[in-house]
């Protein structure tokens, strides 16, 4: 997954919480989606993320489809 594809799929305001995951500030991260710094627990911590987004998104989407 690319950078820009990560990104994409974070929900707005939840860079404070991956901070809070990867132990850094909210602008460590911003820099990170936006191209500025690598940083790999910042980006384990986004993965992380945008896969417990993706796990409720499809309990939701299984409880609404029955």
């Amino acid at each position: 997954m690319t950078r820009e594809e990560l990104k994409s799929k974070i929900p707005h305001g939840y860079a404070k919480m991956i901070a809070e995951k990867a132990g850094v500030n909210r602008v460590t991260v911003s820099n990170f989606l936006n191209g500025r710094n690598d940083n790999i627990m910042v980006e384990l911590a986004a993965l992380e993320v945008v896969a417990d987004v993706e796990q409720k998104r499809r309990g939701y989407m299984a409880i609404i489809n029955g």
